[in-house]
């Protein structure tokens, strides 16, 4: 029961659980259902704007891809290899969540863009984060653009990028051995050439675009969820691909927002879950819902088909790592069909989500439709999340 509480502090902070009590007795169950519902659309309107700068050729575009579980050349992806310098604002959609876009920012110094007037052309207050590129040589330009962004109290993050490239080169002069040893000497590189241009003492992520599960890109990511706002910390979870278990692990405490949020729709729906009532509300939310929830864990057939070429293996591999056939058949029949061998009676569901959900420890009143959503859900979120496990695993697998 521990570790469930703890990731539904993950939708609804200690604070705000116990509020949630004190609405259901001032306003029923009804209360609460609404409340769940402002805090999840609050949630998926929130918007996060992610700017990424650097000289040309350091590897912005692939980061922008990574980042966004794109490679070169799929729909949407930005064009990689180019030397050419961005010359103007471009803007990168997240595949999945709308409200999440990457900005890829011009060069300072560039014939539209001169150090003088960057900061107001390119309006660099309603970024929320700044990524700043570093190639194998730390450049004026990029502290300058950094001063800029510190000055104006924003936070930022120095990734130096192509570290692969580095460690091949170890391994083909038989210097394995000295791999850690390398990494410190470039990170302490970018570093010195920070803090020689006066620049206050920064962390130096070093990341590679095409080996996130390698080197610092998950110690990055944490790093830059602890900075941000409850509301955008919840985004940027959803937002990243699942490039490791620990990823996974961090969208399981989100999702259990969307568990929330089909389990209020469908209290408001009327409809309860359970064999001989009204169905059709209720099998229309958990298709939905599940939908999402496989997309967001990459189970999709167009996820594990991107995912098997950037890793080289069948995806037919993949697949194979997904033991429960419902995952990849989600419709109303097969959803209808798990209710059905699921769910064995109202009381038995009411009782279990009675102890397992933190609000109705309190708030008794909370109807069968809700309790049997949330339960039939929840329990299907931690399926989903173990066969995504399993997939990175083989995936990454030597």
């Amino acid at each position: 029961m521990g570790n469930t509480i703890s990731t539904y502090y993950g939708f609804f902070k200690e604070d705000e659980v116990k509020q949630l009590a004190s609405l259901y007795n001032k306003g029923g169950f009804e209360a609460v259902v609404s409340r769940i519902k402002e805090k999840n659309e609050a949630l998926e309107n929130e918007t996060l704007k992610i700017a990424v700068t650097g000289e040309s050729g350091v590897g912005k575009s692939a980061l922008i891809n990574a980042m966004r579980g794109l490679s070169d050349g799929d729909p949407g992806a930005a064009e990689e290899g180019s030397t050419e310098q961005t010359m103007k604002v471009t803007d990168y959609q997240h595949p999945q969540l709308p409200t999440v876009c990457f900005y890829d920012l011009p060069g300072v110094g560039t014939t539209t863009f001169s150090s003088k007037t960057y900061v107001k052309k390119l309006e660099l207050d309603k970024y929320d984060v700044f990524i700043v590129v570093l190639g194998v040589r730390v450049m004026e330009n990029d502290v300058f653009l950094a001063r800029q962004i510190h000055e104006m109290g924003k936070k930022i993050y120095f990734l130096r990028s192509k570290i692969d490239i580095e460690i091949d080169n170890l391994e083909k002069k038989n210097r394995q051995q000295d791999r850690e040893k390398e990494l410190d000497k470039i990170r302490q590189y970018c570093i010195k050439k920070l803090e020689e241009n006066k620049f206050p003492s920064q962390e130096v992520f070093l990341v590679s675009s095409y080996r996130m599960s390698d080197f610092d890109f998950s110690r990055f990511c944490n790093v830059v969820e602890s900075d941000l706002s409850e509301n955008k910390r919840h985004v940027f979870k959803l937002s990243l691909p699942n490039f490791s278990t620990e990823v996974i692990e961090m969208k399981k405490a989100s999702l259990h927002g969307k568990i929330l949020a089909a389990a209020a729709a469908s209290f408001v729906a009327g409809a309860s879950p359970i064999p001989g009532t009204s169905l059709l509300c209720d099998i229309g939310i958990l298709v939905t819902a599940f939908m999402y929830i496989r997309s967001s864990f990459g189970l999709d057939d167009e996820s594990l088909q991107r995912l098997a070429w950037k890793v080289g293996k069948p995806v037919e591999v993949l697949k194979a790592e997904v033991k429960n056939p419902f995952i990849f058949d989600i419709s109303a029949a097969s959803v209808l069909k798990l209710i059905t061998t699921s769910v064995a009676g109202a009381i038995m569901i009411a009782e279990e989500a009675f102890h397992l959900i933190p609000i109705v420890g309190s708030v008794v009143g909370a109807p069968l439709s809700f309790l049997s959503t949330y339960c039939i859900l929840r329990n299907s979120l931690d399926e989903f999340g173990k066969s995504a496990v399993r997939v990175i695993i083989k995936a990454t697998e030597k």
